[in-house]
């Protein structure tokens, strides 16, 4: 008998737990199994726990945007939308990203933001934009579809085409 035919028993027959001589913790995690997130119902969100919480309530399935993760998670779940609300950049996490105490986190913003962008995903902007063109915000601006009172997508469009589901609760915890 050679050693491709033995039959492996007890611990030789265990195997190795997920993640094993991952490089990465997305990868230890196993995120890309999680299929619940994956495609048009699910999102990742950064922003504030109660308004995630509202977005879960109506049907999608909501991925936290925490910081060092944000891009490997929206590389590895490929989800619907990239949802980033301006409110959540001033505390939590994310405070000090668009300031000069962190500017770390600004530039795994900016990584996140060109992720999203070159995995052609929506990405949601709840809030103003900065009229200051000094502001760090400002050259993400362009890649982003704002979702406040006075903006184009909260107004809806002139023909009157139905918002989207994810829209129309976006709009809900903009306003």
């Amino acid at each position: 008998m050679t050693d491709t035919e033995r039959v492996l028993v007890g611990r030789e027959s265990t195997p190795e737990p997920p993640g094993v001589g991952s490089s990465t913790l997305g990868q230890v995690l196993q995120l890309d199994e999680l299929n619940e997130y994956t495609g048009r119902r699910g999102v990742v969100v950064l922003s504030s726990a109660g308004k995630r919480s509202a977005m879960r309530k109506d049907g999608f399935s909501v991925f936290p945007a925490v910081p060092g993760l944000i891009s490997e998670t929206l590389r590895i779940l490929r989800p619907g939308a990239f949802v980033l609300d301006g409110n959540a950049l001033d505390e939590g996490p994310w405070a000090g990203a668009m300031t000069d105490a962190a500017p770390e986190l600004l530039a795994e913003l900016t990584e996140a933001v060109e992720t999203a962008r070159d995995l052609k995903l929506p990405i949601y902007w709840l809030g103003e934009v900065p009229a200051d063109p000094e502001h760090p915000l400002v050259p993400l601006a362009e890649h982003l579809l704002v979702v406040t009172p006075g903006s184009e997508l909260y107004e809806g469009t002139v023909e009157g085409a139905p918002p989207s589901r994810l829209v129309r609760v976006l709009r809900t915890i903009a306003s």
